[in-house]
């Protein structure tokens, strides 16, 4: 499928899910909301490496369990799953540990964490297990930012695109945790977008660097 398909593909699901939102139609948001992640893993399979694919497709699972009631667990194992993937594959692009980028990571979760957990209860340990492959996933993002020999999407869109991903689902933390935020339902769903587009359009940059897809 052309790229220019894929992209009407994902804009008309996107604008079926915040007429969704806005109207607050369960079964439009539900029918909708995965496909803009799944254009885009469409996009990488045949251009880029394949784990961002499969993070992708774990990420539209985790679409789909987080809008089903009472299937929250099963959406955070789908996400940390893509979480992993994205990893995996960022730290296949740049293996230097770069320790110190760790610091500024630990902070912002020193910062963030204790909230989320102090309210989460029962499910303490998978939220930090999740939070901690987020962290993960971001340094491992921000180790390719500090790489001078790429520029561009090449360099930034994988960081861009975790920080993003971070700030979306702190939100849902605060917003399911500890409370309420009127409205936050339309920040959450575009960075996370967002997030996932720059990570997709970070596979498929490194095309040009004779990447050659992983299976």
């Amino acid at each position: 499928m052309r790229s220019a398909q894929l992209a009407l593909i994902a804009a008309l699901s996107t604008a079926l899910f915040l007429v969704g939102l806005a109207l607050d139609i369960s079964w439009l948001r539900l029918a909708a909301k995965p496909w803009p992640v799944l254009a885009m893993a469409a996009w990488v399979w045949p251009k880029g490496d394949r784990r961002i694919a499969w993070g992708l497709i774990f990420g539209a699972i985790g679409d789909i369990c987080l809008a089903i009631p009472g299937a929250f667990v099963a959406g955070m194992l789908a996400f940390a799953i893509g979480h992993g993937l994205y990893a995996k594959a960022f730290y296949s692009w740049q293996r230097s540990l770069s320790v110190s980028l760790l610091f500024p990571v630990l902070i912002y979760f020193a910062v963030t964490v204790p909230i989320t957990l102090s309210a989460s209860g029962e499910l303490v340990i998978p939220v930090a297990v999740y939070m901690s492959i987020i962290g993960l996933m971001i340094w491992r993002a921000a180790v390719i930012a500090v790489d001078e020999s790429v520029s561009g999407i090449k360099r930034w869109a994988a960081l861009i695109g975790a920080v993003l991903f971070a700030f979306s689902d702190t939100l849902i933390g605060i917003n399911k945790f500890v409370t309420p935020l009127p409205g936050c339902s339309y920040a959450i769903i575009l960075l996370y977008w967002g997030g996932q587009a720059l990570i997709a359009a970070a596979a498929v940059a490194r095309t040009s660097q004779s990447f050659t897809p992983n299976t």
